[in-house]
């Protein structure tokens, strides 16, 4: 079955002309990389192509080749003879809804996925659930259809891999992840770059902001799992922002002896509380469903609107806001 999937995502893009890409709205090296990893490859098939990203890219990530070509606008959508559009790393396609009815004639939507709750929202749907990154399946789906890949490609995709599995440290960590490090390395992609870049350079407020969040560990009873809690005002007192915030779920998960299941409770711009869940065996994507929210089985999350964080005796909830 994968290997009609990838024929019919070859006879796309050999046809077109006009390739749009597009991240998740929730950036990360996964989707950027998959996403500015596809956007080389391409361009070096000859096609032109364009990227956009509903939010500026994070600081950490702006080392990636052609982060400075990435469209923010969506008047993208409006462009004249796009004849393809690719999205990666997406589990929803909810931001889409608004912006695919700005395009002057309908195309194929080709949805490139890793999460085990996505539900095909494409035209053709590329959902490998076993993969580690989403940036895997690109780098399966390329070689296997015998596409060029450059220095600045390998690059992009390599650092998706790697932040997706926490530098190879998640329990998605498989063989596949291991591989397609080495063979993109051969390519001319740098290990060491991803790792200084991404996990190595953390600002003096970013430090503080994750020792608070190792001050407030608690058992929260409700998933049964460690927990932490950040909020707006924190990040405001400690000059901190929400980029500050990426890696520490992940960083808790591998380094907590003893404990199985981990939440991070965030406070969010929009008004929202996101929760993210973190597990060395309990299938945490059944949980997060629970809360209108998906993900992985080991890796999951979930957004609750109009909420705020209050703290309790050494704990924190989640109030709901007019209660």
């Amino acid at each position: 079955m994968i290997q009609v999937i990838y024929k019919q995502i070859d006879e796309q893009i050999q046809n077109a002309q006009k390739i749009l890409l597009l991240t998740d709205e929730r950036l990360d090296g996964d989707t950027v990389g998959a996403t500015l990893g596809m956007f080389h490859i391409l361009k070096a098939m000859g096609k032109q192509v364009s990227v956009f990203s509903p939010r500026e890219i994070p600081q950490t990530l702006l080392f990636l080749p052609a982060t400075d070509q990435i469209i923010f606008d969506q008047s993208v959508f409006e462009q004249d003879g796009i004849d393809l559009v690719m999205i990666f790393d997406c589990a929803d396609g909810e931001y889409i809804k608004t912006l695919l009815p700005k395009m002057k004639r309908k195309v194929p939507l080709i949805v490139v996925d890793h999460h085990v709750t996505n539900p095909k929202y494409g035209y053709i749907n590329l959902i490998e659930s076993d993969s580690a990154s989403a940036s895997g399946v690109v780098w399966r789906l390329v070689k296997t259809l015998g596409y060029p890949i450059t220095k600045n490609a390998a690059q992009c995709i390599l650092t998706g891999i790697c932040t997706d599995t926490d530098m190879f440290l998640t329990t998605s960590t498989n063989a596949a992840c291991l591989d397609a490090a080495h063979e993109l390395s051969r390519y001319g992609a740098r290990l060491q770059e991803v790792v200084r870049e991404t996990m190595m350079n953390k600002s003096v407020s970013a430090l503080r902001l994750w020792g608070l969040a190792f001050e407030r560990l608690h058992h929260n009873d409700e998933f049964n799992a460690i927990a932490t809690a950040i909020t707006l005002k924190d990040l405001q007192e400690l000059g901190a922002t929400q980029e500050d915030l990426s890696g520490l779920i992940n960083f808790l998960n591998s380094m907590i002896e003893g404990a199985d299941t981990v939440l991070a409770y965030y406070e969010r711009e929009d008004g929202s509380v996101k929760g993210s869940l973190r597990s060395q065996t309990i299938d945490v994507a059944e949980i997060a469903a629970k809360y209108n929210g998906g993900g992985h089985i080991r890796a999951s999350g979930f957004q609750i609107p109009n909420a705020y964080l209050e703290e309790k005796d050494g704990k924190w909830f989640v109030g709901k806001k007019g209660d």
